[in-house]
């Protein structure tokens, strides 16, 4: 949803541009078109870990209109996360490599997982790395 200067909803500005892209496993980008009055699921790392890798974390980005002074977009997001003092373990029959997932083709901004997670690591230590990774200078 797209927000005015005034917090009146509007189109899109920029429907080619603005908005959520996510890269699928080739590299290739694509813009997410999400119908009005629905809801998207991401898969993140957490569940990638606690998978061994059955599910895949999804890169993904918001960009924002390329002339948009005086717009917003606005979205709400749930998180669902394991208590902070809770493992991240390696499932019965998967190794870490399983979980690992892949590398390729991820922003060289984007720590990759191998480097912020250790099996048996406290999620909220997880967390921390993760973080600090995109906040740090």
């Amino acid at each position: 949803m797209f927000l005015d200067e005034n917090g009146n909803q509007m189109e899109n500005p920029d429907p080619e541009h603005a908005g959520l892209w996510i890269q699928a496993r080739s590299g290739t980008l694509f813009k997410v078109g999400l119908p009005t009055h629905c809801v998207a699921f991401q898969i993140g790392e957490t569940s990638q870990i606690q998978s061994g890798g059955v599910l895949q974390a999804t890169p993904h980005a918001v960009q924002p209109p390329r002339n948009g002074q005086g717009v917003t977009r606005e979205s709400f997001a749930v998180f669902l996360e394991p208590e902070f003092e809770e493992p991240l373990n390696v499932p019965p029959g998967k190794t870490v490599d399983d979980c690992q997932g892949t590398d390729i083709k991820l922003p060289p901004t984007v720590v990759p997982l191998r480097k912020r997670w250790k099996a048996g690591q406290k999620w909220g230590d997880f967390h921390h790395v993760t973080v600090s990774g995109f906040t740090a200078d």
